[in-house]
């Protein structure tokens, strides 16, 4: 991706939890293309400080800070529409937000608090900005999944029925987003938007510190021998940047390496799409 799209206009990425760990790399990353960066920050004031660490950063990118509440649907509305607001166009969107809960909590719009921030946000709000990015084709959305995957229920998302399970709830969050990236991918075809999944493998960052369980306690005992977060963001900023991925879409990645990424059965797709729009609408 070059760093404008006319010559004229910069190049601009949205980026979600980048106020820490893999985040705030990928934000780095792409500063120093030269992007403008707007960062979607749940605490504005830790959104502030990676502005102020990271405009120092050579390539001439500048970044900006606006508030975003992945869990709340109002919230995400109220993102997309401050971000229509600056910027005509966006070319890049990094769906890089998640979560683990140790206990079954609802978000302001009665779900799940896993899938709410991990799953129902992001798909929010990729529609939400879709507009912006095709108004900016040719454009790249990157989520970020995880390699881990199980759990998955469609017909209990919310885990009404199940005993809870913050892992299980993690990775079946995951496992939709995947979904619904081939969902994504496949709609856009020849609209000049592409959408990819990427696994940035077990990164050493803060996100299992308030974990608790059997699962939780081993990684962090692992944690040490995990990849730092500058050498893990390399995966996600070639998918987002590398002339090469210009025209790929609907792939999974992990290591620079193109996996098979799992089932893509079109009754699975279609039915998780319904339920997300539906929980979205």
């Amino acid at each position: 991706m070059s760093r404008s799209v006319d010559g004229n206009l910069p190049v601009v990425a949205v980026v979600t939890g980048a106020t820490g760990g893999l985040g705030r790399e990928i934000v780095r990353g792409l500063v120093r293309e030269g992007m403008a960066v707007v960062l979607g920050v749940r605490d504005p004031s830790k959104g502030e400080a990676v502005q102020l660490e990271l405009c120092r950063e050579p390539g001439g990118g500048r970044i900006e800070v606006l508030p975003l509440d992945l869990a709340s649907l109002t919230s995400v509305r109220r993102f997309g529409a401050s971000v229509a607001d600056r910027h005509p166009s966006i070319n890049l969107l990094v769906n890089n937000a998640g979560a683990w809960f140790n206990e079954r909590r609802l978000s302001p719009d009665g779900h799940e608090m896993t899938l709410a921030t991990n799953t129902l946000g992001p798909y929010l709000l990729t529609e939400t900005l879709l507009p912006l990015l095709q108004a900016g084709k040719p454009s790249r959305i990157v989520n970020i999944v995880s390699a881990a995957t199980g759990g998955y229920d469609v017909n209990d998302l919310d885990w009404k029925r199940r005993p809870f399970n913050g892992f299980k709830a993690y990775t079946q969050s995951k496992q939709a987003v995947r979904f619904m990236t081939w969902t994504l991918a496949g709609r856009l075809v020849g609209k000049g938007v592409v959408a990819n999944a990427v696994s940035p493998g077990f990164v050493r960052t803060a996100f299992l510190d308030q974990a608790t369980g059997m699962v939780a306690t081993v990684l962090r005992v692992l944690s040490p021998f995990a990849t730092p977060p500058a050498k893990a963001a390399d995966t996600p900023l070639w998918v987002a940047l590398a002339p090469e991925w210009a025209d790929k879409t609907g792939r999974y990645v992990e290591a620079r390496k193109e996996k098979n990424g799992g089932s893509r059965r079109e009754s699975d797709l279609e039915s998780l799409d319904s339920l997300l729009r539906a929980m979205t609408s």
